[in-house]
């Protein structure tokens, strides 16, 4: 009776693994099934994030290409400006010299070179014992009528160069003999 106890035990071990196996097999079945639909799910939940994530991305990087040119066009605009009051400026040292004339035809030139986005430019020259020409810029109206005002100054102070040249020399000449 002990054998036929060890043999029926040993099928009832038989099957109990059997079912096991059946268990184990149609588990991974369904893993599979279910690994399958999470991988389509992950696949349509990449579009939805770019769909939802893609105008914020291009509203930055419109955002930045606009920032990017009114910054080229003020740094262009002051350089400008200050080389329009620096030809009026040596201008005014000769006897017949007309600063007004060189500083406005200057600024002029400059502000022919054109720019992107930018409207109502405007240049306005002053002369006294400086020379001062200012640009006024309108940018193009942008995100839900956006726009900026851009003015832009420079400021040369009429010098004859020589003149100027010789003072700073002999003020160098006076401290190199004072330090001996």
């Amino acid at each position: 009776m002990g054998m036929r106890n060890v043999e029926t035990g040993n099928v009832k071990m038989k099957e109990a693994e059997e079912k096991r196996a059946e268990n184990n097999s149609t588990q991974i079945k369904i893993r599979k099934k279910t690994q399958g639909i999470f991988q389509k799910a992950k696949k349509g939940s990449l579009t939805i994030e770019t769909a939802c994530l893609m105008p914020l991305l291009l509203l930055v990087l419109m955002g930045i290409l606009y920032l990017s040119f009114f910054v080229h066009n003020r740094a262009w605009l002051t350089a400008a400006a200050y080389e329009s009051a620096l030809s009026g400026s040596m201008e005014g040292i000769r006897k017949d010299g007309q600063v007004y004339e060189t500083a406005r035809i200057r600024s002029e030139e400059l502000a022919n070179t054109g720019f992107f986005g930018a409207e109502n430019l405007s240049t306005q020259t002053n002369v006294g014992k400086k020379v001062q020409v200012t640009y006024d810029l309108d940018t193009v109206s942008g995100y839900g009528g956006l726009s900026w005002h851009l003015r832009t100054e420079g400021t040369a102070k009429i010098i004859d160069p020589v003149k100027h040249i010789r003072k700073i020399r002999s003020a160098a000449a006076i401290l190199k003999g004072a330090g001996e």
